[in-house]
């Protein structure tokens, strides 16, 4: 099931009521900042959403502005309410239900009459939040897996999973020659080919997917070995540990910071040699207390030459 348009479709005053409601249950009605405030506050945010089109201007007077740094917070909240009124009202449950903001996953093990009956109740029970859903008897997509019976669903009832790629999607990915640092080349192909092994729990299906991912590179001008090499360390053997949540360590390092440019190469390098030069000065080492990491800025681009915007 997926709620449609879900973050313009949420009422303002419903929402701030059930934020602030969820925020005095979780501490208890004894919050450490006033609820008052957080209702201030989320006023601020939703009834003062302005804009210009057309030389026309507008003010947003239902729902929140998608991309609003609290926004999906927002709808989380109010969707967790929503949900567990709707279950628990209702006299057809599913026997598992799932969800990541607007989409949800559900097991089933009523007629496909129940579940349509259901699905009718959902579109009820809320004048704004309404539903369309995909009902399977073997495989449904939700967000970008596939889920579908497969062998071991035979003999184990386990479900597995499959990436799932949208009809529209055409792998443009930035070309071998586009003005990037090679780092960004090597990380967006081993971050590609981790999601595929998360998104895939079965060998076959991975492996598959691995190849036809190269074979796309490959017709964006990336060579062979230079693929190969940023693939170390990802393989199927390791999904498990790849699947586990890590603890991020909190380590603060100053970055030297720069605009990329190809022909400035082992800037690392340089910055190393030379090191001892910054250690020398006292106040250069005072900031640099470890050697710094480099980071890239993005360079000026055709785009930002051509689009000017208006503020």
């Amino acid at each position: 099931m997926d709620v449609a348009s879900l973050y313009t479709n949420i009422p303002q005053e419903e929402g701030i009521t059930t934020v602030c409601r969820a925020y005095d249950t979780f501490h208890n009605n004894n919050p450490p900042i006033p609820t008052k405030y957080l209702r201030e506050m989320l006023d601020l945010i939703l009834k003062e959403n302005s804009f210009q089109f057309n030389g026309e201007n507008y003010l947003q007077t239902h729902g929140t502005a998608m991309g609003t740094k609290m926004a999906v917070a927002f709808a989380n909240i109010f969707m967790a309410e929503f949900e567990t009124k709707l279950i628990r009202q209702s006299r057809i449950k599913p026997i598992e239900w799932k969800r990541y903001i607007d989409d949800v996953f559900s097991l089933w093990n009523k007629s496909k009459q129940d579940i349509n009956l259901f699905i009718q109740q959902a579109n009820q029970f809320h004048p704004s939040i309404k539903f369309t859903a995909e009902i399977s008897e073997n495989e449904i997509t939700f967000l970008d897996t596939i889920i579908y019976k497969g062998d071991r669903f035979q003999t184990d009832s386990i479900l597995d999973i499959k990436t799932h790629y949208k009809p529209t999607e055409t792998f443009q990915y930035t070309h071998f020659t586009s003005c990037h640092p090679p780092g960004v080349k090597r990380g967006f192909i081993k971050g590609k080919a981790t999601r595929l092994l998360r998104t895939n729990s079965s060998q076959t299906t991975f492996e598959e997917c691995l190849s036809n991912f190269k074979l796309r590179l490959k017709a964006r001008g990336y060579p062979n070995n230079f693929i190969e090499r940023s693939l170390t360390g990802v393989r199927f053997e390791d999904r498990r540990l790849v699947l586990q949540q890590r603890k991020k360590t909190q380590t603060k390092i100053l970055p030297f910071v720069t605009t990329y440019h190809p022909a400035v190469r082992g800037l690392k390098e340089i910055l190393m040699n030379n090191w001892v030069v910054i250690q020398n000065q006292p106040l250069l080492k005072s900031i640099y207390t470890k050697p710094p990491i480099i980071s890239y800025k993005r360079g000026k681009s055709l785009k930002d030459t051509l689009v000017r915007a208006k503020i």
